[in-house]
């Protein structure tokens, strides 16, 4: 059975929310909640946060979970890269480190879906939009796949649009996605070579590298609601949908 690794990258100068990785959710740091998910993953052979910020580390390390201190990256995906370079892992889940509402019965059918389609070079997650408001909203990531599951596009746009008195069912078609990845440890390695992509410039989304080089998406549905914690009104909500899931 592949061996697979758990990587959450986690920053302290977030430029919505600094600091955000140590709030407090119902008496623990943000970070530390995320972990405490990971770790019930019954798919995950170890689990480890990849952070530059001796704060982060030590709130991490107090709660009795891994870190690792990684350089200076320009983003998650590079941080968990450095990690992943010295271990022996198969697959290599990004899981963000403010996403503390994640399923860990969702990220384990991330790794199913790797397991079961060799072809895929990673999966992700994404769930039904909550109305056409959300559709319509740019701070929400939208996904379009086809009938297989195989991503199509991501985009900030409400997607796909409708030619002139065509039916408008974007928001029932796109799906939102959440931002947590399960890589074929040479598929990350791949990416990570790769130059930054238009697409990806252009829209502010690094899946966007991996299809513009052709690379499969799998897209696996979300059994619940996913709230990642971008600014400190998020947090509220997100501590409030805490203390009903936990």
């Amino acid at each position: 059975m592949s061996r697979v690794l758990v990587v959450v990258p986690a920053r302290y100068g977030s430029s919505r929310f600094p600091g955000k990785a140590l709030a407090d959710i119902d008496g623990a740091p943000l970070i530390v909640r995320v972990v405490e998910r990971a770790v019930r993953m019954k798919t995950a052979d170890e689990v480890v946060v990849a952070t530059d910020d001796d704060r982060i580390m030590a709130a991490v390390a107090a709660a009795g979970y891994l870190c690792r201190m990684t350089g200076d990256h320009a983003t998650g995906s590079d941080r968990v890269g450095e990690v992943a370079a010295g271990h022996e892992a198969d697959i290599v889940l990004n899981l963000q480190g403010d996403e503390p509402l994640l399923d860990p019965a969702d990220a384990d059918r991330l790794v199913d879906a790797l397991r079961a389609d060799p072809e895929a070079g990673m999966a992700t997650l994404a769930h039904e939009l909550a109305d056409e408001s959300e559709w319509r909203d740019p701070n929400v990531v939208k996904v379009l796949a086809d009938n297989a599951g195989r991503a199509l596009y991501f985009s900030r746009a409400p997607l796909p649009g409708a030619f002139p008195g065509g039916p408008r069912i974007g928001h029932e078609v796109a799906r939102r996605h959440v931002g947590v990845y399960a890589w074929r440890s040479e598929s990350l390695a791949r990416f990570l070579s790769l130059p930054r992509g238009r697409l990806e410039a252009a829209e502010g989304l690094e899946q966007l590298r991996a299809l513009e080089n052709g690379m499969l998406i799998r897209v696996v549905p979300a059994s619940r609601l996913a709230i990642g914690v971008d600014t400190p009104s998020d947090l509220e909500r997100v501590r409030r949908l805490w203390r009903a899931i936990d």
